[in-house]
């Protein structure tokens, strides 16, 4: 009884963890189009759609991985949900580095410092928006 409980218990916090993550994303999509807006408006039109490649560089990525995480696993085990983890951020790593190659050699002209401020924002975004909205990703 107690097993069933246990599961019933995991699977909850299973699907509030998908939840936050998703909120996470559509937050994140959203300081993105925000950040693209205010660079567009203020600095002109290179700045905007820099500091939208920076924020789909992180983006991508990120859902990417946090697809591959997320995705259950009925009766895996912690070394293989572990494997998953290890692996789908190598890909992260590759994506983001790869999205940076792509914009630096197909895009021009590029205003660094946008596509380098809305990636870094995105950042402090992922660190910050849990702690701001109380609450804790993976909490146990």
């Amino acid at each position: 009884m107690d097993r069933i409980k246990t599961a019933q218990n995991t699977g909850s916090m299973i699907q509030q963890q998908r939840n936050q993550i998703i909120i996470l994303i559509l937050s994140q999509t959203l300081l993105t189009l925000a950040a693209t807006l205010v660079a567009w408006l203020s600095v002109g039109k290179v700045a905007g759609y820099s500091a939208l490649l920076g924020g789909l560089i992180y983006l991508i990525p990120f859902t990417y991985q946090a697809c591959r995480v997320l995705i259950s696993r009925p009766g895996a085990g912690v070394r293989q949900n572990i494997w998953v983890l290890y692996k789908s951020e190598i890909w992260k790593m590759a994506l983001t580095m790869a999205g940076f190659g792509v914009v630096f050699v197909l895009v021009k002209p590029i205003e660094p410092f946008s596509l380098f401020g809305v990636f870094i924002l995105m950042q402090l975004s992922a660190w910050l928006t849990p702690l701001i909205l109380n609450h804790t990703l993976f909490k146990n």
